[in-house]
């Protein structure tokens, strides 16, 4: 029983002394290299204390601004509201009605028992962020937040947004809404078609400088691409964005998740029979411009088409 114990003492020295050698040598390169390493602590005399942000008064800002506050006139009306948010009123009242009630987004109570900032607050620094491509700590002195939390709740918007309402809205049309885009696109001799097809070059005003070449387009104009796909009713069944500006039609349809659907025979669904030039087809197809290549599920325009062609 003493051996075991006197080995114990042992190895405990050894690891102790070896401990105290690293943390030796560790204090003599950063002598030597001619920095002082921070002293690791939490709160200590001399830091800096947390701002005091008046969150009620960041949320008195807003709901007056933009929605109107005991009956006095809003700031900003319908117009203003639109260019501010990006998005229309009854768009940014049903987003908000359904994350106000969230447990992440309602308003809660620190350890110090103060309470936070409201959903208000939060939901339009992450649509500040969004809509404009502005910094983190833009909105900080209107809306209240820091850095960290505009950024945290930007994250969480764009989720929220996905898991709502992705199944809803960023989806292909079902058996019905396929039946019902095929009759009016018949109804306009256009039998087989489920919508037009283009890409479009969204402008990237606040691209980093470390991308700025990269979606730099031949216009010399930073941009993104977004592939969509629409039937008449402006309705979009299709949405692919992200490719740098520099790409055109044919590179960004090589990697679309729809072409893709189409080569693995996913999509689009092969139940319909309709007659186009004297032929009978099963594919049905989608109105492109000159830009995409001459396949089958491509039915593209004349360039002239008031010549006797």
């Amino acid at each position: 029983m003493g051996d075991d114990v006197a080995d114990d003492h042992l190895q405990m020295a050894v690891v102790l002394g070896a401990r105290s050698n690293l943390c030796t040598r560790r204090a003599l390169l950063s002598v030597r290299e001619g920095r002082m390493r921070k002293r690791v602590g939490g709160s200590r005399p001399g830091r800096r204390t947390n701002r005091p942000l008046d969150f009620d008064l960041g949320a008195h800002a807003i709901l007056r601004d933009y929605f109107g506050l005991d009956g006095e006139p809003l700031v900003y009306g319908e117009d203003a509201f639109d260019e501010r948010f990006r998005l229309p009123r009854p768009v940014f009242n049903r987003l908000f009605r359904s994350i106000c009630n969230d447990p992440a987004w309602r308003r809660t109570v620190s350890a110090t028992g103060r309470p936070q900032a409201h959903a208000i607050q939060k939901v339009a620094a992450a649509l500040r962020v969004l809509g404009y491509g502005e910094p983190f700590d833009g909105a900080d002195e209107y809306c209240r937040h820091s850095r960290s939390t505009i950024d945290m709740y930007t994250r969480r918007l764009t989720h929220f947004i996905i898991d709502m309402w992705a199944s809803k809205y960023l989806r292909r049309p079902n058996a019905e809404e396929l039946e019902h885009i095929l009759t009016c696109n018949a109804a306009r001799c256009l039998p087989g078609c489920m919508g037009s097809i283009g890409c479009t070059h969204w402008t990237w005003a606040k691209c980093p400088k470390a991308l700025a070449g990269q979606f730099k387009g031949r216009n010399g104009k930073i941009s993104v691409v977004i592939e969509t796909v629409c039937d008449e009713d402006l309705y979009i069944w299709h949405w692919f964005v992200g490719w740098p500006g520099g790409y055109n039609d044919k590179n960004v349809l090589a990697a679309s998740p729809l072409m893709l659907d189409v080569n693995d025979g996913m999509w689009p669904p092969r139940i319909y029979k309709y007659t186009l030039n004297g032929r009978s087809r099963r594919l049905l197809l989608y109105a492109a411009d000159q830009g995409y290549p001459r396949y089958a599920i491509f039915a593209q325009t004349y360039s002239k088409p008031d010549t006797p062609r």
